[in-house]
């Protein structure tokens, strides 16, 4: 498997993206890759399959899906048209605080962080079908950012990043006119284990109890008697415990200060970490700290 980097790729560490249209043609030999930069990805014209982790997705023209850091995946074509599809590629650093924002959003929230991982999990396709008139418009919009990356005109990379968070938003939006939620496919322990699994991997994210219940497509209180009588424990009590263990292993393996430990794992008041640290172990983080790493500074 070959890994494409963001040297070959991407501009350059000041504006890390990239964006253009590429033709898979019906005689390309398998090359299956995973890259270290986020990809957008809009298929124009054609179909084929898009062979993810393992699992072969159809795609047609229409289809919009995003790619994380460092999955294994590969396009087929079908027929004997090319498949052509649209790439933008940039790293998360790119958009820092334009993501942040957008992901408290939750229709961007699950288009871009949620569907990619139940798709790993629960064989979910990830990707919103556009309709022919959507399509064009969309496709207007990737020229625009094509046409700006292509000419770098004075001011393009301004340009670029402004049109880009206008095409997130768009996309947020059609998603929320399309969402029903898959996941009320499988049955209700699935769903809560899977939500779980979510956390677990994305503990560090703003994940409240409002987002997982559209996650879910269930209402709140439906939703919180399911998942304690599932788990046991509120959604809160889960990704509070799921927090602090993530935390255990940086005071006993890092030299971080705890205020930034707390962050990392997705708790911003240092207080709030202490009182939960303290709730969940019986120790303060300094005390942890102490007691685990012996012969070591606890000055933090």
């Amino acid at each position: 498997m070959n890994l494409y980097s963001k040297e070959q790729y991407l501009e350059c560490d000041e504006f890390p993206f990239r964006a253009f249209l590429y033709p898979t043609l019906p005689d390309r030999p398998k090359m299956p890759h995973c890259h270290d930069f986020i990809e957008l990805v809009y298929v124009a014209e054609g179909r084929g399959e898009h062979l993810y982790k393992g699992v072969s997705y159809p795609i047609s023209k229409g289809d919009i899906f995003v790619i994380p850091p460092f999955v294994e995946h590969d396009y087929a074509v079908i027929g004997d048209e090319p498949l052509d599809v649209y790439n933008v590629l940039f790293l998360p650093s790119f958009l820092t605080y334009e993501l942040q924002a957008l992901s408290q959003v939750t229709p961007f929230f699950n288009f871009f962080y949620v569907e990619p991982f139940f798709r790993q999990s629960l064989d979910f396709e990830s990707h919103i079908k556009l309709s022919v008139l959507e399509g064009r418009e969309f496709r207007h919009r990737l020229d625009r950012i094509i046409d700006e990356f292509d000419r770098k005109a004075l001011g393009y990379r301004i340009s670029i990043k402004a049109l880009l968070i206008e095409m997130l938003v768009w996309l947020s939006r059609k998603y929320e006119q399309r969402f029903v939620a898959p996941l009320l496919q499988a049955n209700e322990s699935k769903v809560i284990q899977s939500v779980c699994r979510f956390v677990e991997h994305h503990y560090a994210q703003d994940i409240s109890l409002e987002q997982a219940c559209q996650m879910c497509g269930m209402s709140q209180s439906s939703f919180t008697y399911k998942f304690k009588q599932t788990m046991g424990k509120t959604f809160t009590e889960y990704r509070n415990e799921v927090r602090i263990h993530a935390s255990l292993k940086l005071l006993r393996e890092t030299e971080d200060k705890i205020i930034a430990i707390a962050e990392n794992v997705g708790i911003r008041d240092l207080s709030y970490f202490n009182k939960l640290f303290k709730q969940h172990t019986g120790l303060t983080p300094r005390e942890y700290r102490g007691k685990y790493r012996s012969g070591r500074s606890e000055g933090r």
